[in-house]
This record gives structure tokens, C-alpha cells and sequence, in this order.
């Protein structure tokens, strides 16, 4: 089992415990001192006071495994406003927001902005300019947030 593996192992049952989503974990820095980022997130926005407490469980649970280094950093924190849409529960929080999604139609790629107004297992519905654009989920190259300034 490598690291990675290892560490979502640890992670994954805590977020489940505390009503989070698990959305990806990095390692970086070196071997003898690494850094462990966690990124979890729930379909309302996870709170500073969430990963707080994500954190503490995991640093616990890490403390505990001596085939781990003893000296890492661990930062637990949201995925960030930029970070593209995959799951489900991602759709979810984001209806009614400005999306920018890129999408192959017909052996081309395309790109389309406009309100995320629904979503199912199969396609997103985007609203741009009066009419309503159903895209299926297979096609999407990237779908991410558009921040209104």
C-alpha cells in the first residue's frame, strides 16, 4: 500500500464520521519531511471549524501509525472556489452559480457559460441566454465555478 493509499485509509472513515466528503489528498515535500494536504469538503461548504476538527482526527489516527514518518505537516482545508466540478453533491451545492464548461459535441471541443440550473447522473442543464443547454456528463472536459467580482 503507498502513502497516498495509506493516508485516504485514515481519512476517508473520519470525513464519513463527521458528514464530509473526502475530495483529494496530496503529498509533497520530501520523504523525511512531508506534507499531507487533505481537501474535504459538504454539499453546504465546509467550515474552518470542520477542518479543525477533520485535522485533530487525522493528526490522532496519524500520530498512532508508526510506519509513517513522525515528522510531517498536515493541512486540511476546502478545495477552493477554482477547483473543477466532478461530484455530484458538487452540482448540487452550485446551482443558480456561473459556470464556465468545456465539453465535446460532435468530435469537437466547445465551451459554454452560463447558470447551472439542474443536474442528474447523466447531464447538466445550463441556462444561457434565455434558453436552457442539456450536456451530458460524459462530454465534460471541465466544469468550474465562475467567481462574479
Amino acid at each position: 500500500m503507498d502513502l497516498r493509499q495509506k493516508l485516504e485509509e485514515i481519512a476517508l472513515p473520519l470525513c464519513e464520521k463527521l458528514g464530509l466528503y473526502l475530495v483529494e489528498i496530496r503529498i509533497k515535500g520530501t520523504a523525511q519531511n512531508p506534507v499531507y494536504q487533505v481537501f474535504a469538503d459538504n454539499e453546504k461548504g465546509i467550515t474552518l471549524a470542520e477542518c479543525e476538527q477533520l485535522s485533530r482526527a487525522i493528526k490522532d489516527e496519524l500520530d498512532m501509525d508508526l510506519s509513517l514518518p513522525s515528522l510531517y505537516r498536515l493541512d486540511v482545508s476546502s478545495p477552493g472556489l477554482d477547483r473543477p466540478l466532478v461530484h455530484d453533491y458538487e452540482f448540487k451545492k452550485n446551482i443558480g452559480q456561473l459556470l464556465k464548461v468545456t465539453f465535446i459535441a460532435d468530435g469537437k471541443e466547445q465551451q459554454l457559460e452560463g447558470k447551472l440550473t439542474d443536474f442528474d447522473k447523466e447531464a447538466i442543464e445550463i441556462q444561457t441566454k434565455g434558453k436552457t443547454e442539456r450536456i451530458r456528463r460524459d462530454q465534460i472536459k471541465l466544469a468550474r465555478v465562475q467567481l462574479r467580482w
